[in-house]
């Protein structure tokens, strides 16, 4: 029988980055964001500034739990045949691409209280989410065809301005759920992004009337 346990590289790697991350969050509820220096945090955790480095960017990653977006091929391959719409489909995946960058559950909602508490914090979670926008940007980019051919057939005008406004779109909508709802987004990001998109569909029909 197979073993699928993590290999023992993997459990030491995990508890390394569990270990600096506590002891971010330690140091910064005891001394405040300024005071919680990189090199602080890594003399708490017992690592070398090197080793604080290969596993957080920044000290705020540290402290808030982060790293930097992904996109999952599968992720990109479920955008690409899936069935639902061009527009809820992208939202999907640019949700589904900024969640790679954060745990759910208990350490989500830490986050928001460390946040709250610290609202320098919002500048570097902006940031994933502008990775995340160029993550999508440049997938797409070497798949137009995957804009392009959607958008021909539905009739859009101006296809060629059709993914820029479609990733421009999505991010508005990515924010606008989880600002009106972070736990939903944290226990069900999928159903949320398509409740949004139904709430911005709405809004548009209400435009044209």
């Amino acid at each position: 029988m197979q073993n699928f346990e993590p290999g023992r590289r993997e459990r030491q790697r995990a508890a390394t980055w569990a270990r600096i991350h506590e002891a971010a969050v330690t140091l910064v509820l005891e001394q405040g964001l300024p005071e919680a220096t990189t090199a602080a945090i890594a003399e708490r955790a017992g690592v070398s500034a090197r080793t604080f480095f290969n596993y957080f960017p920044t000290k705020e990653d540290a402290v808030l739990g982060t790293r930097e977006p992904t996109l999952p091929p599968e992720l990109f391959e479920e955008f690409l045949g899936g069935e639902a719409d061009l527009l809820t489909r992208t939202v999907r995946l640019l949700a589904g691409v900024l969640r790679t960058s954060t745990d759910a559950g208990e350490a989500f909602r830490r986050r928001r209280e460390l946040v709250r508490t610290f609202p320098e914090l919002r500048r570097r979670t902006l940031q994933h989410v502008q990775a995340a926008e160029r993550l999508l940007e440049s997938a797409l980019a070497e798949r137009p065809e995957a804009v392009a051919a959607e958008a021909e057939w539905a009739g859009l005008r101006d296809a060629g301005n059709v993914q820029p406004a479609l990733l421009m779109l999505a991010g508005t909508i990515t924010r606008f759920v989880f600002t009106r709802d972070p736990e939903g987004f944290n226990a069900d990001h999928r159903g949320a992004v398509d409740a949004a998109v139904e709430v911005f569909r709405d809004v548009f029909g209400a435009g044209r009337a």
